[in-house]
């Protein structure tokens, strides 16, 4: 008898944007199955739901300036790659934990809705490294065929201690001051 074979997760191109419109965008390869909530003081606020995916997998596809951009590793002092119609907020930066371009990650708004969109960094640590996520809210499920509902079950979320920088997660639990 053989062992069972884990189904694979279905892999969806998804578009998504702010509140306003003002940026839209498609996330590639997107495995419904991840979705994230962090208890940090700023996921915690703005009820942000991540979905963790490799940097090059997001791609703006409008701005008001109606540059297309794909979305890389931008973790540097250079943010000139970021259409202008984004603001970005570093939490460690912001505390003095780092020197600004040191940044373990960057959450990126529409500067005309504020609306958070994304999370861009690179954790030095754990060899997490170089991560991009994008706010599940933020995307139009409906045209997949997909539910909020659905894809955010407490037990299915993957819980993540962003509270003390740990990054340790957990299944179906959250850490201490996170939320269901």
């Amino acid at each position: 008898m053989s062992a069972p074979t884990e189904t694979p997760s279905e892999k969806l191109d998804i578009p998504g944007s702010c509140h306003c419109g003002a940026i839209k965008y498609i996330a590639h390869n997107v495995d419904l199955s991840g979705v994230n909530k962090c208890n940090c003081s700023i996921c915690m606020i703005t009820g942000r739901l991540g979905l963790r995916m490799a940097p090059g997998n997001i791609t703006i596809t409008s701005t008001p300036s109606g540059e297309p951009t794909v979305i890389r590793y931008a973790n540097s002092i250079d943010t000139s790659l970021w259409p202008p119609e984004f603001t970005y907020y570093s939490p460690s930066y912001q505390l003095g934990k780092c020197e600004k371009g040191e940044e373990p990650g960057r959450h990126f708004f529409c500067k005309k809705c504020s609306i958070m969109l994304f999370i861009i960094g690179n954790i030095k640590f754990r060899d997490i490294g170089e991560i991009a996520s994008v706010n599940v809210l933020t995307m139009d499920l409906k045209s997949v065929g997909k539910n909020l509902k659905d894809v955010s079950k407490p037990e299915n979320v993957k819980y993540t201690n962003g509270l003390d920088n740990s990054f340790t997660m957990s299944i179906g639990e959250p850490h201490d001051h996170g939320s269901w």
